[in-house]
This record gives structure tokens, C-alpha cells and sequence, in this order.
């Protein structure tokens, strides 16, 4: 590939401005302090919490036991944890406005992004999350509460439509034109529809239409798993930014190898020893945040996304219940990750 690094630039959200515009998008069980942290370290200019309802940022100590991978306060957070977006899911009856104004007097987050996108049936059973996307009045409603209630800029997160109907499109882009009539700062746009999950190619082409149609930047979000994937989508949309998911778990180097790829033309593949090192850091930052029982039931699961490509290795972290059983696979399956 060509060097591109026009693709890779600074991008304002409201009154923030980003040093770039790859960010690591909210992801539910995953996107805690510990990865955050991991994906900072590789390059991610902007980072986002694990999603949360009003009443879970509210009153976290009620709500700790509900996902056997969350741990402690959701908005926990580090001095190096910044620019910090907290994403949180509205629903009617919520304490939203409540829960804006508890986020920003504790000066340790930089935004808010209510989700509109999760497909979730459970979720989108009790009318919120994806629901909202036939709802673009309701979610209007939502984001002007939360843009009265405090100063940081809120942005929203969508998929095209709750269904691939061109009834459900119009409607979610009128949502985000409503979002911004109601004063959204930004939109992150995952271009499938909710129905589809993941089952289907991700539509750049709809990026590229809201980019154009919008009054505010756009944030591309579906099938960047590479570094080639997060510049063409860059490339073929013109969108204002990338919100990396799925393809930085387990693998936060991919922030790195876009801006290698971008400033270079190429990019440095990763050695085995560089994941198992990698894998050990996000243990011990785990360790640090959830203590060590609860640091070890997250690695048994996200530790298998770094050992992606390694059968073997993935059945023994899953087996593993200590730190040192971890070091042992670093050793053995990652070509000696304590010794490059």
C-alpha cells in the first residue's frame, strides 16, 4: 500500500481535539481500564469505557456481579486514561441527566457517547440500545438531556438501521441528524444494521453517505480488523475517523501498524514474543484494577484472543489460575515473551 498520511489526522469533537482519529470504540466486557491502557500504550488517540446504564455508574457497587468480566467502578480510571470517553446506555426512567453530571464532576472523563447501537436482544426488548433507532424522537430527547446536563460534549453511537429495511434507514439517519439538531458533537456510525450483529460484510458505503449528509463528523466503525482494512475504510468513506472494535482485542498493536502503515507504505508485523509480552502487561494492569482472582477470570477470556491463531495455547489459558501458569505460556507458545 501507498503511504497515505493525509488518512491519519487530528479530528475535533466539540471542544476536544484529538492528537488523531483512531479510536478504541466501547466494548461490552472488554474495553475496562486494563485494555484502555494496553490500547493507548500502541497509538489509540481517543478510548472509551465498557457500556454502563445510568444507574450502574450511579450506584457501581449494586451492579458489580452482573458480568463476571466487569470489576469495580465503571469509571475507574488513570492520569494516562485520556482523552476518556464514558458510554452510557439510556433508557426511559433512567437518571441520565444525573448520571452526565456524576460523570463530569469527576473530571477523569473527556466525553459522553449514548448508545443507540447495541443489538442486544435483551437490551432491545426493553426499548433501548438498538430500539431507539426507530425511535430517532425519543433518542433526540435523550441527547438533548444529556447535553444540558453537563459540558462535555456527548456523541452517539448507531448502526444504519434496526433492520436493513430503507424504512429503518431513514429512520436512523434522521436519528443522527436529530442527535445533532439537539447538539451532538460526534457520530459513530457501525454499518451494519442491528438485526445483522456481525453476520454480514460491514457497508462502508452507507459511512460515506452519512459522512456527506451530516453536519458533523462521522466515526466509521465495522470490519476493521487490519491496518489495511482501517485506511481503506478511511479512504473509501472520507469519514472524520475509525472506531476500532473487534479488531484491536487482543491484538491493541493495530493502532501502531495503522500509523506505520499510513507514514510508511508498510508496517511491522508483530513477533510471538511481543504478544506473549503484551498478554503479561494487560494481566498485571488487570491484576492492578480487579486484584488477582478477578484479573484471571478476564485473561481466561480475552487472554485467548492474543492466542488467536494458537489452539493449543488458547486451551491452557483457559485452564490457567495463576501468574505464573501465564508466564509458562508465554515461555512455551510465545517464543520466550520475557527474553526478546
Amino acid at each position: 500500500m501507498n503511504k497515505t498520511p493525509d488518512l491519519i489526522h487530528s479530528v475535533r469533537v466539540g471542544s476536544l481535539l484529538l492528537a488523531s482519529n483512531l479510536a478504541l470504540a466501547p466494548m461490552h466486557g472488554r474495553t475496562g481500564l486494563a485494555f484502555r491502557l494496553m490500547a493507548r500504550r500502541f497509538g489509540a488517540a481517543l478510548t472509551h469505557t465498557e457500556m454502563a446504564t445510568p444507574e450502574e455508574l450511579l450506584r457501581p457497587e449494586r451492579h458489580r456481579g452482573g458480568n463476571r468480566r466487569k470489576c469495580g467502578d465503571p469509571l475507574a480510571s488513570a492520569p494516562e486514561d485520556r482523552p476518556l470517553g464514558v458510554q452510557i446506555l439510556p433508557h426511559r426512567g433512567a437518571p441520565l441527566a444525573e448520571a452526565v453530571a456524576h460523570v463530569a464532576a469527576r473530571r477523569n472523563a473527556d466525553l459522553v457517547d449514548l448508545n443507540f447501537a447495541c443489538p442486544s436482544k435483551r437490551i432491545a426488548g426493553e426499548g433501548c440500545g438498538a430500539a431507539l433507532l426507530r425511535d430517532p424522537h425519543a433518542a433526540a430527547r435523550f441527547v438533548e438531556e444529556a447535553v444540558r446536563s453537563g459540558p462535555l460534549p456527548v456523541t452517539i453511537k448507531v448502526r444504519y438501521g434496526y433492520t436493513d429495511a430503507a424504512e429503518d434507514r431513514r429512520l436512523a439517519l434522521e436519528l443522527a441528524r436529530g442527535a445533532a439538531a439537539a447538539g451532538a458533537a460526534a457520530v459513530t456510525l457501525h454499518a451494519r444494521s442491528a438485526l445483522q450483529r456481525y453476520d454480514r460484510r460491514a457497508d462502508w458505503a452507507i459511512i460515506r453517505h452519512w459522512a456527506e449528509a451530516l453536519p458533523l463528523p462521522v466515526f466509521g466503525c465495522g470490519d476493521l480488523m487490519a491496518p489495511e482494512d482501517v485506511l481503506e475504510m478511511l479512504r473509501q468513506t472520507g469519514c472524520a475517523g475509525a472506531s476500532i472494535a473487534r479488531g484491536a482485542t487482543g491484538a491493541p498493536w493495530l493502532f501502531r501498524q495503522v500509523r506505520e502503515l499510513a507514514e510508511t507504505g508498510s508496517y511491522r508485523p508483530v513477533t510471538p514474543a511481543e504478544r506473549g509480552r503484551v498478554l503479561l502487561e494487560h494481566y498485571a494492569a488487570l491484576r492492578r484494577q480487579c486484584g488477582e482472582a478477578g484479573a484471571m477470570r478476564y485473561m481466561q477470556h480475552i487472554g485467548t484472543i492474543y492466542a488467536r491463531d494458537l489452539p493449543a495455547a488458547r486451551a491452557a489459558i483457559r485452564a490457567a489460575r495463576s501468574e505464573e501458569d501465564l508466564r509458562q505460556i508465554a515461555r512455551r507458545w510465545f517464543a520466550g515473551a520475557e527474553s526478546e
